[in-house]
C-alpha cells in the first residue's frame, strides 16, 4: 500500500510496529515513542496537544482496522481432518453466542437443523430480534416451527421471483448482534452441513454485518421480499 509519501509510509509503518508490540495492553502515548518522535519531526510547528491528537488518528484507524478479522469456515465428511472451524459448529456457535438479533438468509433448509429452529425459537423469545429471508417458503418443509412462532421478534421474508422463475435467493448468511457474520456456500440441510465440500467466511466486523442488513432492508423496501408476520 502507497501513501505517495516515503515519510508518510515509514510514520505509519513504525506506528504499527508499535501497536502490535502492546498485546492488547490500553492504547497510551507512552507506548509510541518512535511514532511520535517521527511526527515531532515531521511536524515541529505543531503543539504537543497537536501531536497528541495526530498519534490518538492513528491509533483510532489501527484499532477499528484490527477489530476487523476473517477465518475461514468448511464443510467436509466427518472422517476428514479439517484445520478450520467446521460450518455446522460455527452455525452453532454464533446461534449460541446471539444476544441482541440474527439475521440468516437461507436457500434451502431441511429437517437436519430442528436443532438450530429450536434455538431460534428460544431466542427470539428472550427479546433477540430474529429476521430470517428464505427462499421460496412454501417449498420448505422444514421451517413449520418458525413459521409457528412468528411474532415481534421473529419476523419471516419470503422470496418468490415474479419476472424469472429460475432466480432465487442463493445466499447463505448468518449474522449476529451485527458484529458477526458467517457467508458460506452452505445450506441449512445435512449435506450443506455435514456431508458436501462448502468453503466460507466467518467475518468478525460491524462494518460489513452492517452493509449486510442494509442491503436486506433496501430489498425489503423494494418489495423484493414479502413479509409473513
Amino acid at each position: 500500500m502507497s501513501f505517495g509519501s516515503i515519510r508518510t509510509e515509514i510514520l505509519l509503518s513504525t506506528a504499527i510496529e508499535e501497536f502490535k508490540s502492546l498485546g492488547g495492553q490500553e492504547f497510551s502515548g507512552e507506548f509510541f515513542p518512535r511514532t511520535l518522535s517521527l511526527i515531532n519531526e515531521d511536524y515541529p510547528e505543531l503543539n504537543d496537544k497537536q501531536k497528541v491528537s495526530i498519534l490518538a488518528m492513528i491509533l483510532d484507524a489501527l484499532n477499528h482496522d484490527s477489530q476487523e478479522k476473517v477465518e475461514l469456515v468448511a464443510t467436509a465428511p466427518a472422517s476428514f481432518t479439517l484445520k478450520t472451524k467446521r460450518t455446522q459448529n460455527a452455525v452453532h456457535a454464533l446461534l449460541q453466542e446471539a444476544k441482541k438479533s440474527i439475521f440468516i438468509t437461507g436457500y434451502s433448509v431441511s429437517d437436519f437443523i430442528s436443532e438450530f429452529v429450536d434455538e431460534i425459537v428460544s431466542k427470539s423469545q428472550k427479546g433477540v430480534f430474529v429476521k430470517i429471508y428464505i427462499n421460496n417458503v412454501e417449498k420448505q418443509v422444514a421451517i413449520d416451527k418458525l413459521l409457528r412462532y412468528r411474532s415481534k421478534f421473529l419476523q419471516i421474508y419470503d422470496y418468490k421471483s415474479k419476472d424469472d422463475k429460475m432466480a432465487a435467493l442463493h445466499a447463505k448468511v448468518i449474522s449476529i448482534d451485527s458484529c458477526k457474520s458467517l457467508i458460506s456456500s452452505a445450506n441449512l440441510s445435512y449435506h450443506g452441513l455435514s456431508g458436501n465440500i462448502e468453503i466460507g467466511s466467518l467475518i468478525y466486523s460491524e462494518r460489513i454485518a452492517r452493509q449486510l442488513d442494509e442491503l436486506f432492508k433496501q430489498l425489503v423496501f423494494q418489495k423484493v421480499f414479502t413479509s409473513l408476520n
